[in-house]
């Protein structure tokens, strides 16, 4: 949304091309080493909020979701999610295209359609609806190729973030935006790049 709002307003904005490239980070949902349902898991990372907090979280999410078209559920289970990030490394090797595709469908999968993204089944479903090859996503998910190349970035994203936690967007490798920013707060940015004299 942001990239469509520079490219439609700033001068000259519609020729800048830019690259997104999604990178690993892990969120430990806990030891277990099966699926857990996404409430159970809100239900102990926000043990802390009174029920109207939670509440305003909610009412906040909801509302800078469907902003963006997103039509947030909370429902649903979750578990190890390395295999999906593992998915997001092959991407990296096919057209933008698929890669955009991959990622919007785990997404879409996961705060939309109430589907366990660490389910190899579910994985499977997104990538080849993305257009990657069924043979190859086979493949992939049934062995253990680039994962320990994953693990290590995932590591190295914990620590540069230093908990700041995720979503976290880093641009042109300095400027850094934690959390779910607005649109104007990535124009600022944008513009900040391009009358700075980088390219993106």
């Amino acid at each position: 949304m942001a990239i469509s709002l520079y490219q439609k307003t700033y001068p000259g904005g519609k020729s800048d091309v830019f690259h997104i490239n999604y990178r690993p980070y892990y969120l430990n949902y806990g030891p277990s080493t099966h699926s857990v349902d996404k409430l159970e898991i809100a239900d102990a990372r926000l043990g802390d909020m009174t029920p109207e907090q939670r509440t305003k979280l909610f009412q906040r999410m909801d509302q800078i979701g469907r902003a963006v078209g997103i039509n947030f559920q909370g429902g649903g289970k979750i578990g190890d999610t390395r295999h999906a990030h593992r998915l997001v490394h092959l991407s990296r090797t096919k057209s933008p295209e698929i890669q955009n595709a991959l990622v919007d469908g785990i997404f879409a999968a996961y705060h939309e359609l109430e589907k366990d993204i660490s389910s190899q089944d579910v994985l499977r479903e997104i990538a080849i609806a993305s257009g990657v090859d069924g043979t190859e996503v086979d493949k992939w998910l049934g062995s253990e190729l680039e994962a320990g190349t994953v693990d290590v970035e995932a590591q190295k994203n914990r620590e540069a973030l230093a908990g700041s936690g995720v979503p976290a967007y880093v641009i042109q490798g300095s400027h850094r935006i934690s959390g779910a920013g607005d649109a104007q707060d990535f124009m600022e940015v944008f513009i900040k790049v391009k009358e700075g004299g980088s390219q993106k």
